[in-house]
């Protein structure tokens, strides 16, 4: 995928800033808070309906306005033109267009624009909570699957009505246990099929990480990744897939865990409780690795996950990498760079400075230089 040009209207402290993009490298450099990263949380919201950073959609409208507006135009690799408009007013509902139909969810169009987004804040990944691990793969699997988003809305949807019961009977004392027992079908129905699709995820996906790891680092670790089931562990093996044996051992956990969770006034299983280890010399990365293996397996990972979305889209991703450069030694930005442009995807970059980046780059690499201050771009 392509994106050829981006218009952005009153995102954080871009007022109005229209680009045209090269297919092969994109460095955009300036000082801090300038708005370089705006610049890709717009391409991340044009593909993702919402920005990789941790944010809420009412807090990038720039102060004074009353609504952002972002509007992308891509072509796919066969020339197929590919356009989103997203407008977001403080507020309401994000209203999204594009070459799929009009008034469409944020869900219509995950996928649609394959994105790669590597940041500083995603070395959680490796050594944060369980949840940053579970938003790795959710994000994954969303590009791939449109069945995985449905599945992880409906979740959420449950439980909340779930949790909500639970709540209502631990304060209250009644607990109306036909209704709770449809909530707790509904889950362990979802649940399973979430299970499923992550076991067979991380199946699929390992190899990708063991190639990646060996690529992108000069270390010879054998690394690894093991999906946790953590609430039916005690009743089936982490490696199982078959759905029956699945559904069996949710169905034999939530009647184990009833009176507990009516006690605490809360769901205590499913796939939200679940993990995903990261091995390095068969031992867990959060609690072995060292700094510079952490960044290894970061960037294997995040390069994995380019050569999954490539195989399973058919479509090249778009990465973005945000001023990650700063936080890597001469040997490992040359190592990612000359990754980078073997791949052929279009790229964006975010640094402070270009030099550095430039000077590490093979010679012939297709390049655009943007010089951003103040929310303003300048093509140098």
């Amino acid at each position: 995928m392509i994106l050829n040009t981006l218009k952005i209207e009153n995102l954080r402290n871009h007022k109005y800033t229209e680009v045209t993009f090269c297919k092969g490298l994109n460095i955009l450099f300036g000082q801090n808070g300038s708005g370089k990263t705006t610049v890709l949380e717009a391409i991340s919201i044009s593909s993702l309906s919402r920005s990789f950073l941790p944010t809420s959609d009412s807090l990038l409208i720039c102060n004074g306005a009353e609504q952002y507006n972002i509007h992308a135009k891509a072509h796919t690799e066969l020339g197929v033109p590919y356009h989103v408009t997203i407008v977001y007013a403080a507020g309401g509902r994000k209203h999204i267009s594009s070459s799929i139909g009009e008034s469409l969810s944020p869900k219509d169009i995950i996928g649609e624009l394959p994105v790669v987004i590597l940041s500083p804040d995603f070395k959680a990944i490796t050594f944060g909570a369980p949840e940053d691990r579970r938003r790795f793969l959710d994000a994954l699997l969303s590009q791939c699957n449109k069945r995985y988003v449905d599945e992880a809305l409906n979740l959420k949807r449950i439980l909340k009505q779930r949790n909500d019961m639970l709540s209502a009977a631990k304060k209250t004392g009644y607990c109306d246990t036909v209704m709770l027992d449809l909530w707790t079908d509904s889950l362990i129905k979802t649940a399973t099929e979430i299970t499923i699709r992550r076991l067979r995820f991380i199946k699929e996906f390992t190899p990708y990480f063991i190639k990646a790891y060996q690529k992108v680092s000069s270390a010879k670790e054998n690394v690894g990744l093991q999906y946790a089931a953590k609430s039916i562990a005690e009743f089936i093996k982490i490696d199982e897939s078959d759905k029956q044996s699945i559904l069996n051992a949710f169905n034999a956990v939530s009647k184990k865990l009833r009176q507990e969770e009516l006690r605490r006034g809360t769901t205590l299983f499913g796939p939200q409780k679940d993990d995903l280890y990261i091995e390095i010399n068969n031992g867990a990365a959060r609690d072995f690795a060292s700094q510079g293996q952490h960044k290894s397996l970061l960037i294997a990972l995040k390069y994995a996950e380019y050569e999954y979305l490539y195989e399973q889209k058919s479509e090249i991703p778009i990465l973005l990498y945000d001023d990650i450069f700063s936080e890597l030694d001469e040997e490992r930005t040359k190592n990612v760079l000359h990754t980078v442009v073997e791949t052929g995807a279009q790229t964006f970059i975010t640094a402070t400075e270009a030099d550095k980046i430039v000077s590490a780059l093979p010679a012939a690499t297709e390049l655009k230089l943007f010089r951003v201050e103040n929310g303003l771009i300048k093509e140098i």
